[in-house]
């Protein structure tokens, strides 16, 4: 059943509109500087992702993994990772803790050299459900599995709340989470739907090493789970997934509430070098591609490496033309934001 419902979601990803019914970075305007005063080949876009000196400020996102599909669509990106420098993760891991055998459309990625791995659990696995909570030995697994560099918490509760199989249980994830976060590096992430400020503070006390918003603007999970939904003829689900299509957190303001002194990835509706550039505007230390690059990884490997390649060019052209050279620089570039963002952004201010 997951892997078939892992198909069905990279499927209806590619094929359906699922995004939200607006992106949060259109609300940025940044300011141009006429007169950069640089040569745009010394621009360094180089980055700090945690531990790591990397390539580029982006990382792969999580996407997938457990069919035949996922195997083929993870080692074109995998090979993307490798050419570009840049950190990959992989998608929920759970299909290869209940099925081994499927262990393989995720360990895939060892077959090239990507700098930093990322493996990947939900967070309602982290506890009792209708089936048993992952143990110690199931984490070290599928660490083992890609020989991972950190492990990717996703939060993802609005998703298992709009799906027929979702799981229903949070009481005593955070206890957990500390309880792993004092065994492996953690990275807390949402899917779509963004942090808060309160859900920031409550990741760091529990000793995560960084938090990737995942906020509103790109792919609605519940939006999925509508399609999922009407396919099954299931209309309860389809409403709800009508109902929170739109719910969360933008991802922008996400970022300015998860600033409690830990690094911050920007993702959820980044879909190119400019949104990157706002992201790292905002005060994200990389930005995370997913549904941008989906369909390109599909296709072939040449797809995906020439969208990444477009996706950095107009990311040092956005530098180039705000007069910086480099990706810390990028806090100080002046910009605008708008309404909606701008109400959210002040929320806390």
């Amino acid at each position: 059943m997951i892997e078939n419902r892992k198909e069905e979601h990279v499927r209806i990803a590619e094929n359906e509109n699922v995004s939200t019914n607006h992106n949060f970075w259109d609300d940025i305007d940044v300011i141009h500087q006429a007169i950069p005063e640089m040569n745009f080949d010394s621009i360094d876009t180089s980055a700090k992702f945690i531990g790591h000196k990397i390539n580029h400020p982006m990382i792969i996102s999580s996407m997938t993994g457990g069919t035949e599909l996922a195997k083929k669509i993870n080692y074109n990106l995998a090979a993307a990772a490798e050419k570009f420098g840049i950190p990959m993760g992989v998608g929920s891991m759970r299909a290869a803790v209940e099925k081994r055998e499927l262990g393989g459309t995720f360990s895939v990625i060892l077959e090239r050299k990507v700098p930093v791995r990322i493996a990947n659990i939900g967070a309602p696995q982290l506890i009792k459900q209708e089936k048993p909570a992952f143990t110690d030995r199931d984490i070290e697994y599928v660490m083992n599995l890609i020989e991972a560099h950190y492990l990717i918490v996703h939060f993802n509760f609005l998703q298992e709340m709009v799906q027929p199989e979702g799981d229903r249980n949070a009481k005593g994830i955070l206890k957990r989470l500390s309880e792993i976060a004092s065994s492996y590096p953690v990275i807390a992430k949402e899917t779509g739907n963004g942090f808060s400020r309160e859900a920031a503070l409550e990741l760091k006390d529990a000793g995560v090493k960084a938090i990737d918003v995942g906020g509103l603007g790109g792919t609605s999970f519940a939006a999925i789970e509508y399609f999922r939904a009407k396919k099954a003829g299931d209309s309860e689900k389809m409403a709800s997934g009508l109902s929170f299509w739109n719910w969360g957190v933008p991802s922008p303001a996400s970022l300015k509430y998860c600033d409690v002194g830990i690094p911050v990835i920007g993702s959820g509706g980044l879909r190119n070098g400019l949104d990157l550039a706002k992201a790292l505007i905002m005060g994200a230390s990389v930005g995370g591609f997913a549904r941008t690059l989906l369909k390109s990884a599909d296709t072939s490997q040449a797809d995906i490496e020439n969208e990444i390649s477009q996706i950095l060019r107009d990311l040092k052209i956005a530098m180039f033309l705000t007069g910086k050279s480099s990706v810390q620089e990028m806090r100080q570039v002046k910009h605008i934001i708008r309404e909606p963002l701008k109400s959210w952004v002040e929320a806390y201010e």
